[in-house]
Parts: C-alpha cells; sequence; structure tokens
C-alpha cells in the first residue's frame, strides 16, 4: 500500500469554523493504555473529529444539527458511538504497530516524508480554531497516517495467509420481489420510531389483505401491491448455508445484500437496516438483511411463484422468487464473501494478539471528547470530502483503499 493512498483518503479536505467554542481538550492526557504504551487523547479526539467532518453535511441533512447527541442505536448517542469506535480502532492499531516486526512491515524513509509533507499542508491549510477544536498537530496528524499506513501493510501482510476460495454454491445470490408492511410502527424522518395506532395497523392488514386477494385475481405482485396503495421492491439474497457459523442472534451484523427498487421509503431503508439476521437452531444464514421466515418462504419457492402472506412480530410480508441465481450478483457477492474470509483470517489473528495484551481505557478522559460545531465542506472540495468518509469507514472494517486525490477544503458552522 503506497503512502499517499492512505495520505488522501484521509486528508481530503480543509476545515474551517465559524464559531469557535474555546473547549480544546488536553491532548498529551492519556486516555487508553496498552501494555506500556500510552494513547494520548488528542488523537483519539482528531480520529473522531476528522470523521465527523466527513459526515456532518450528510448528518444534519437528515437529522438536525446537533445530531452527535441523538440516540440512534440502543441507547447510545451518535458521539458514544464514535467513540467507541475511535478507541476501538486506537487499540487496533496500536496492536499492529507493536506486530508489524512479526511480518517485516516497515515504514520507509520515502513514505514518511510523504507522510510529514501532508501533516504540514493540512496545518497550514486550516485555520487555529479548527487546528484546536480537532486537537491537532502536526505530530498527531503524523502519528495518525503513519499508524493507518502500517494497518494497511499488515493487512495485506496477514491475508496472504487466509483460505478465501469462494465456491459456487457460497457464492450464489438469488432474486426476489417482495411487498413489506410494516403493521407496527415506523422511523419517523429523524429515525425515531413511532408506534401505530391501532387504527393505522387495521389500515395496513387491509392493505396486505388486499394484495393477497389481486394476486388471487392473476395480478402480478408489483400490479398488485400498486393496487393496494403500496409497492415491491427488489433484491439480492444469499442462499448458502454455513454450516459451521455461530448458530446466535447478530441482529447488528452488517448485511451484504442489496435492494434495487421501484420505489424504497426511507422508513423502509431504515427497517431494512435493523430487520432481523435471526439464525435458526438448524440452519444458518449468511450476508441476509430478511427476516429468517422471508428467507425461508424463498427457499421454498420456484422460480415465477409467489408466497403466501407471511406475518411477523411487526410485519406482514409476501415474497416472489425471480431467479435461484442472479448473476451479477452473485460474483459481486463472490468478492464479498473472499473480503468476509480475508477479514475474518486477520480479525483472528489481531484478536490472538489482543487476547495476550493488557489494554485499559480511561474513561473519564474519553468522556471529555465534546462536540459543539459542526463542519461543512466547500463546493469544490465536496466530493473529496465525502469520498474520505465513505473509505475511512469502509477501512474500520477491511483496509482496502482507492485513490483520492484531492487534499484540500472544508468550512464549519457552530450549531
Amino acid at each position: 500500500m503506497k503512502a499517499k493512498k492512505v495520505i488522501a483518503m484521509l486528508l481530503a479536505a480543509t476545515l474551517s469554523v465559524t464559531a469557535f467554542t474555546g473547549c480544546s481538550i488536553n491532548k498529551t492526557a492519556t486516555v487508553a493504555t496498552l501494555d506500556k504504551e500510552d494513547i494520548k487523547l488528542g488523537l483519539v479526539n482528531f480520529m473522531i473529529r476528522y470523521q465527523e467532518a466527513g459526515y456532518d453535511d450528510m448528518y444534519i441533512q437528515y437529522m438536525g444539527e446537533g445530531y452527535w447527541d441523538k440516540t440512534v442505536s440502543g441507547n447510545n448517542t451518535v458521539l458514544e458511538t464514535w467513540k467507541k469506535n475511535a478507541i476501538e480502532e486506537a487499540h487496533e492499531l496500536y496492536t499492529l504497530k507493536a506486530h508489524q516486526s512479526d511480518y517485516d512491515v516497515e515504514v520507509s524513509d520515502d513514505e514518511k516524508k510523504e507522510i510529514k509533507k501532508a501533516a504540514e499542508k493540512f496545518m497550514k491549510a486550516n485555520s487555529d480554531d479548527v487546528i484546536d477544536e480537532m486537537s491537532a498537530t502536526e505530530e498527531i496528524v503524523e502519528e495518525y497516517l503513519e499508524l493507518r499506513l502500517i494497518k494497511s501493510k499488515m493487512y495485506a501482510a496477514i491475508i496472504k495467509n487466509a483460505d478465501s476460495s469462494v465456491t459456487d454454491e457460497e457464492a450464489n445470490m438469488a432474486a426476489y420481489t417482495i411487498v413489506k408492511l410494516d403493521y407496527k410502527g415506523a422511523y419517523d424522518s429523524n429515525y425515531q420510531y413511532q408506534t401505530y395506532t391501532d387504527e393505522q395497523s387495521a389500515q395496513i392488514k387491509a392493505q396486505a389483505d388486499a394484495v393477497v386477494e389481486a394476486l388471487a385475481g392473476g395480478s402480478s405482485l408489483e400490479d398488485a401491491a400498486k393496487a393496494a396503495g403500496t409497492t415491491a421492491t427488489t433484491g439480492t439474497y444469499a442462499t448458502y448455508v454455513d454450516p459451521d457459523a455461530e448458530k446466535t442472534d447478530d441482529s447488528d451484523k452488517k448485511s451484504d445484500d442489496t435492494e434495487s427498487t421501484e420505489s424504497v421509503s426511507d422508513t423502509e431503508s431504515k427497517e431494512s437496516s435493523e430487520s432481523s439476521n435471526s439464525k435458526t437452531k438448524d440452519s444458518v444464514y449468511t450476508t441476509n438483511n430478511l427476516d429468517q421466515s422471508v428467507v425461508d418462504a424463498l427457499n421454498s419457492l420456484e422460480e415465477g411463484q409467489t408466497s403466501d402472506l407471511i406475518t411477523t412480530d411487526s410485519t406482514y410480508y409476501i415474497v416472489r422468487l425471480d431467479k435461484k441465481t442472479d448473476e451479477e450478483a452473485t460474483e459481486s457477492n463472490r468478492k464479498t464473501v473472499k473480503g468476509n474470509k480475508e477479514d475474518k483470517y486477520y480479525n483472528g489473528i489481531l484478536s490472538g494478539w489482543q487476547d495476550d495484551e493488557k489494554w485499559s481505557v480511561k474513561q473519564k478522559q474519553l468522556d471529555k471528547i465534546k462536540i459543539h460545531n459542526y463542519f461543512t465542506t466547500t463546493k469544490k472540495d465536496k466530493k473529496a470530502a465525502d469520498t474520505s468518509a465513505t473509505e475511512s469507514s469502509q477501512q474500520s472494517e477491511s483496509t482496502n483503499s482507492t485513490d483520492t486525490e484531492n487534499t484540500e477544503a472544508v468550512d464549519g458552522t457552530e450549531n
């Protein structure tokens, strides 16, 4: 992995803050310790604030200003989730640094020069207010870039030993069409769940019955849904049953399903992301973000067949199996499964190292990280910053990156 790829990905924007709060933190305070090495609060704050800068535009659009204090997952706010992720990332980065000699991984002098130039450019491009808000120093920026470069190199070195071959059975993705009607409630524009009244639930049931009746009369699923005042959407799902997978419920598991829709509401998208990824005692379906009852129904159908009404604790479904093998989705999933196997191997090595380490977090120091201002991206560099945010998020799970050549700009406004 070339240093410039990591540099470009992380430093894709210049930032500014129009109203500085003056609430700087102690950059040199220890927020965590790995064996005898201290991790500084300034570095972790920089990690969080740079991630924030990449997401502010999008999050503010959908959740409003001050979104970082809103609860979106369980009892955690956005900021609490970011803190948790940042401290876990710091643990990972420092663990990899401690073991880089195991794989003969080094940062060359030329790479260090590139990192230094990038850090200098970042410091010069940003105002003093932004630098203080992000607790950035040239040393902190250099350290983070070097740690990420080490991670890239370590990941590549580690997965060379992974068995990442993928069979056709493992890769297979089937195509379906689905009508999904939530009868208990839905998420509003602020991603807060709103429970339906009995009257609203009854209206949803009437819609579901209308779809079933239209199907019985010979209508297609699409036409039946339209006539009932709802929509049918399309998607693909993995059919492979992994006999060795852990048989536990994992609703937070990242889904690799894709839904190409005729019409998908924000509510459905949110519901889809939280739908059950449950696993039964006898079978484990991987990479599916569908309720198990829906998967079971699809697996029982022949191509072109439509299911009866499926009722779960909160949703009505009607599904049609369109293709047992969707070639395009299958080839895409083959790459995903390969990457998952590589990630699993990498995470196994990492976990083994971390089990033997002494890692501690000073929660009181971590709690000192606050967000008072938000950043917005200047027009000329918005695309670069958006790309940076997306890739930075992907990097937390896999260390594959792409070139992003722009390294300049973001404006900020106080909440």
